[in-house]
């Protein structure tokens, strides 16, 4: 493996997402993803539109925007699109904010990938969804529930 390769799978295994992958593992998911980089104020993601992908962010910062608001800030590490792997039309907007590198797998890239592998990236994805739900339900049971002056 030539020092390059070797350099990534370092980038990358540092990366929270990919934390319980063996460093084989993340060569191969190396090997399947597609790296694409995005400059500042260009959009990743585009609402209502259709594509298999989701996404892993490497470098750089992006948001995640709906009618004109700011729904969350995106760093390094930080997965999205995943319901994309789905074939559901996008839900918000994605824009780069920073110049980004980023990490795509479409459904067809992990489909290609052995089982076991595929059953892990999965189980990593739901995760991460789960972890994004609870936060967003907290911040809905603070904002409903507010804390009263004693």
């Amino acid at each position: 493996m030539d020092k390059s390769k070797e350099a990534l799978i370092e980038i990358v295994a540092a990366i929270p997402f990919f934390d319980s992958f063996e460093k084989m593992e993340i060569s191969l998911l190396l090997d399947t993803g597609t790296w694409i980089k995005v400059t500042p104020g260009k959009p990743i993601i585009t609402k209502g539109e259709i594509d298999l992908r989701m996404f892993v962010l490497v470098q750089g910062h992006a948001e995640v925007i709906l009618q004109e608001k700011i729904l969350a800030a995106l760093g390094v590490g930080d997965i999205f699109g995943e319901v994309g792997l789905m074939g559901a039309p996008r839900m918000a907007n994605v824009e780069a904010q920073t110049d980004c590198l980023l990490l795509s797998f479409d459904a067809e890239q992990l489909n290609s990938l052995p089982l076991e592998l595929q059953v892990k990236f999965l189980r990593r994805i739901l995760l991460a969804t789960f972890a994004r739900l609870q936060k967003i339900n907290q911040w809905d049971w603070l904002r409903r529930h507010p804390r009263k002056n004693s």
